[in-house]
C-alpha cells in the first residue's frame, strides 16, 4: 500500500516510461491527475488504470469503458448533485448502493450524505476521474432519454455487469470458522417557545427560563396535584443542560412522574443499566458519550431493550435524523427543542401507554425464531433459515446475533452484499461481537475492500478472546497490508 501511483504504474506495466514522462509533464499543465492524463492521450487502458488505483488505495477500482449501468440506480442521485460531487451510482445489488468516485476522499466526503439521502447503505469503488466525469454525463443523457441503461463504449457483458476490479487476490480464513464466542464470553461494551396555562388546581406555576442560543424562553410549569405512589411511572432525564433537565423535571412532576436526571451519556447509560426506568429521555448531543451511543448500547442489550427511549435535540432537525433515530437506534419519538410543553406532556405519555406491554416476558419473542433458524442454518436449509431470521428480526431488529446469523445464511446463498449489511448490523449493534467483525473482514477481503478489511482486522484484533488468536489476526493484517 506504500507504493505511488506513479511506482506503480511503472511496476504492473500499465504504461511505459516514455509515456508516463509526457502523461507527467502534461499532467502538471493541465491539472488532470496522472491516471486521467494517460487516459486522455491514449498511453494506459483504462482497465490497467483501474487496476493501479485500487491497488494503491485498497478499494476495488471500475472500469467503466467495460461497465454496463442500470439507469434506474441514477434516480437516486440527482444529476446535479452526481456532477458536482463527482457520484455515479452504479446499481443497488443487494439492496446497498454501489457508486463510483475518483479517490476515497471523495468517498469520504460524500459518504454519509449519500447514506444519509438514499436511506442505503453504500459501496464505494474507484474509476479514473476523467472516464468517470464522461459516464456521468452519458449515464444521465441515457436515463433521461428513457434508456434501461447505459454501456461503456467497451462494454460487451450482459445488461447490469460491472468490470469490477478487486486489488489483489488475498483471502482471509472464513471468519465463521475460526471460533465462536457465546453471548457470556464477550467483553462487555464500554467506551419550546410557548407557555402553558396555569393548573386548573389554581397554584401559582413555575417559571423556568431556558437560554436558547440568544433568545431566552419563559416556561411555566403547574405544580399540580400528587399522585400516589404506586401510580408513579419512573423517567429518566439525561440532558448536559441544567435548565433543561430542571425544565422537563418538574413538567413530568406535575404530572405524576417519579424523575431522576442524568448530565451526561456515560451517566445516563449506567443508570438505566442499574435501575432500568419507564422510559429514558434522551438528549442527542450529550459529553463523555453521545446520546445515539447510548441510545445503541440501550438496544443492543438485552436487559435494557425494551426500555422506551425519546430523543431530544436542537441540533439533528428534520425527519430523516427522526426516522434514523427510530430504525437504527430504535427511539419511540423524535422532539426537536425548542419544544411545546403541552405537545411534550402529549407525546411522553403516548409513548409510555404504546409501550406499556413491552417486556421480556410480554408480547411474541423473537427467541424461538431465532433458534429455529439457527438450526436450520445447521442444517443446510438456507431459505428457511433466512426466513426464521428475517421474522426473528422483525420481532427485535436490535438482536445482533440474529443479524449475524442471518449473514452467514445470506452468505452461503451467494447474497454477499445482503451479508455484507447484516455483518454490519451486528457490529453496529455489538462492537466486540468478534466472529462477527472476522466475518465482516473476510468478506470484505473478497469484495476488494482491502482498506475497510484492515479497519476491521483492527476492530477483530481488540475484541479478540485470547493471545494465539490476536497473533492470527496480527498476521493476517500484516499480510494484507503488505499485498
Amino acid at each position: 500500500m506504500g507504493d505511488t501511483t506513479r511506482e506503480l504504474l511503472l511496476q504492473r506495466g500499465a504504461t511505459t516510461p516514455e509515456n508516463l514522462v509526457r502523461a507527467e509533464a502534461e499532467s502538471a499543465r493541465t491539472g488532470r491527475p496522472l491516471t486521467s492524463q494517460l487516459l486522455v492521450m491514449g498511453a494506459a487502458d483504462e482497465r490497467a488504470l483501474a487496476a493501479v488505483i485500487a491497488e494503491r488505495h485498497g478499494v476495488p477500482g471500475v472500469d467503466l469503458s467495460r461497465s454496463a449501468i442500470p439507469t434506474a440506480a441514477l434516480e437516486l442521485v440527482p444529476r446535479a448533485v452526481a456532477e458536482t460531487d463527482g457520484i455515479l451510482p452504479l446499481s443497488t445489488e443487494g439492496g446497498r448502493l454501489h457508486i463510483a468516485v475518483a479517490s476515497p476522499a471523495d468517498a469520504e466526503r460524500v459518504l454519509p450524505e449519500v447514506r444519509f439521502v438514499t436511506g442505503m447503505e453504500v459501496s464505494t469503488y474507484l474509476a479514473v476521474q476523467e472516464s468517470l466525469r464522461r459516464a456521468i454525463a452519458g449515464a444521465y443523457e441515457a436515463l433521461a432519454r428513457g434508456e434501461p441503461e447505459w454501456r461503456g463504449f467497451a462494454a460487451s457483458g450482459p445488461a447490469g455487469q460491472l468490470d469490477v476490479v478487486i486489488p489483489g487476490d488475498l483471502r482471509l480464513p472464513e471468519g465463521d470458522e475460526v471460533i465462536e464466542v457465546a453471548d457470556g464470553d464477550l467483553e462487555p461494551l464500554g467506551e419550546a417557545d410557548e407557555a402553558l396555562a396555569p393548573s386548573p388546581t389554581g397554584e401559582a406555576p413555575i417559571e423556568i427560563a431556558i437560554g436558547d442560543g440568544d433568545e431566552e424562553v419563559v416556561h411555566q410549569v403547574s405544580a399540580g396535584a400528587e399522585p400516589s405512589p404506586g401510580d408513579r411511572r419512573r423517567v429518566l432525564v439525561v440532558d448536559d443542560e441544567p435548565e433543561i433537565r430542571m425544565l422537563v423535571e418538574r413538567a413530568l412532576t406535575s404530572q405524576g412522574y417519579e424523575v431522576e436526571t442524568a448530565a451526561d451519556g456515560e451517566e445516563g447509560l449506567a443508570k438505566v443499566q442499574a435501575h432500568p426506568p419507564d422510559l429514558v429521555l434522551l438528549d442527542a448531543m450529550l459529553p463523555k458519550m453521545h446520546g445515539f451511543e447510548v441510545a445503541r448500547r440501550l438496544r443492543s442489550d438485552p436487559r435494557t431493550r425494551p426500555v422506551p427511549i425519546v430523543m431530544m435535540t436542537a441540533i439533528y432537525r428534520g425527519w430523516r435524523f427522526a426516522q434514523d433515530a427510530r430504525e437504527t437506534y430504535g427511539a419511540q419519538d423524535y422532539i426537536e427543542k425548542p419544544f411545546r410543553l403541552d405537545d411534550f406532556h402529549r407525546r411522553v405519555e403516548a409513548v409510555l401507554e404504546a409501550t406499556a406491554s413491552r417486556g421480556p416476558a410480554k408480547g411474541p419473542s423473537a427467541e424461538p425464531l431465532f433458534q429455529k433458524g439457527k438450526e436450520l442454518l445447521l442444517a443446510g436449509k438456507l431459505d428457511d433459515a433466512v426466513a426464521a431470521l428475517d421474522e426473528a428480526l422483525r420481532l427485535d431488529p436490535f438482536m445482533a446475533e440474529a443479524h449475524y446469523q442471518l449473514a452467514k445464511a445470506q452468505r452461503a446463498r451467494g447474497e454477499h452484499f445482503r451479508a455484507m449489511t447484516a455483518f454490519e448490523r451486528a457490529v453496529e449493534l455489538r462492537p466486540a461481537f468478534f466472529p462477527a467483525l472476522r466475518s465482516l473482514a473476510a468478506l470484505y477481503t473478497e469484495k476488494g475492500f482491502r482498506r475497510k478489511a484492515a479497519e476491521t482486522l483492527e476492530r477483530a484484533l481488540a475484541a479478540a478472546p485470547d493471545a494465539t488468536t490476536k497473533d492470527a489476526i496480527k498476521s493476517d493484517l500484516l499480510e494484507l497490508l503488505g499485498a
